[in-house]
């Protein structure tokens, strides 16, 4: 129970703090990722969890590697 209180909102803070290290607002990622603006909101609140599908298009588009998000969740783990 503990691990997934932890979890809740990683994902999100994850893509937004790598997406304004890349300078780019939420409708550019949405261009360069084919989602919409309104999308890449709920999951950077954590209102939504993204698929796999998602996860490899977001990537992309950052210009990271899929696995990116998970090294970076694990390290918001372990250090809250």
């Amino acid at each position: 129970m503990i691990l997934l209180a932890k979890l809740d909102g990683a994902f999100g803070k994850t893509l937004k703090s790598r997406r304004c290290s890349s300078n780019l607002s939420q409708e550019q990622l949405g261009l360069k990722s084919g989602l919409s603006r309104p999308y890449i909101s709920e999951l950077e609140m954590g209102k939504k969890d993204p698929s796999l599908f998602t996860i490899f298009k977001l990537a992309d588009a950052l210009k990271v590697k899929p696995s990116f998000f998970i090294e970076e969740i694990e390290q918001v783990i372990s250090i809250s």
